[in-house]
């Protein structure tokens, strides 16, 4: 845990204060609105982040975003990580403005996404697919979490390392899986030595049996 998720290298750090950008400011609040407004977003943001932010079911989202995450996601998130593939980019947006925006922002648009995420998964019928979309959402938004705080809620950094590629997981969710089995296997093994040196040692006589009417030694 610590190699994985040790602060990154483009985590934020302390600085003179400098004023937060009043037009990606009311971005970020847009992009986590009920019924959002596209014309609210910064004039020049279209020719900065390269597409036109939509509305689609209520959410104002990066038509060009997708669902990037250590694990493959269920198509019910897709709206959700677009919206919060905006979101990002508008602090991408207020960081080249050298007017970057505060944690605050960063933490509004990252609960966004949990909340969505989970809001998406009661849109199926069956009990049982409901739980485990609402599962993967938490994990979902458990390694986002994680991501945010290794960058101080900074401007987000581009990190392969936290991406899945195809329908594979990704390099970090690996690293983690294969953390927990070595201490998985560590502790059964610790266990294992502990059970075989409290057990008393074997008599020889007791080892012998009856076969055949003759005492062999087994």
């Amino acid at each position: 845990m610590g190699v994985a998720f040790a602060p990154a290298a483009g985590a934020a750090i302390s600085g003179p204060v400098v004023p937060e950008s009043s037009a990606a400011t009311v971005g970020i609040l847009e992009s986590i609105a009920a019924q959002p407004d596209p014309a609210a977003m910064p004039g020049d943001f279209v020719a900065s982040a390269g597409y036109h932010p939509v509305v689609q079911a209520g959410m104002l989202i990066d038509p060009q975003g997708d669902c990037s995450s250590p694990v493959p996601l269920p198509a019910e998130f897709d709206l959700a990580c677009k919206s919060h593939d905006l979101g990002y980019d508008l602090l991408r947006y207020a960081t080249a403005h050298g007017q970057p925006l505060g944690p605050w922002a960063r933490q509004s648009v990252d609960a966004a996404l949990e909340r969505r995420m989970h809001a998406a998964c009661e849109s199926r019928d069956n009990a049982v697919s409901r739980a485990q979309c609402q599962v993967m959402a938490s994990i979902a938004a458990t390694a986002v979490d994680l991501n945010s705080i290794r960058q101080d809620y900074g401007s987000p950094v581009y990190e392969p390392f936290f991406e899945h590629t195809g329908s594979g997981p990704s390099p970090a969710f690996l690293t983690l899986a294969g953390i927990g089995l070595a201490a998985g296997i560590g502790t059964a093994t610790i266990v294992l030595v502990r059970r075989r040196a409290g057990r008393s040692p074997i008599d020889p006589a007791a080892r012998v049996r009856e076969f055949g009417g003759v005492a062999v030694a087994s």
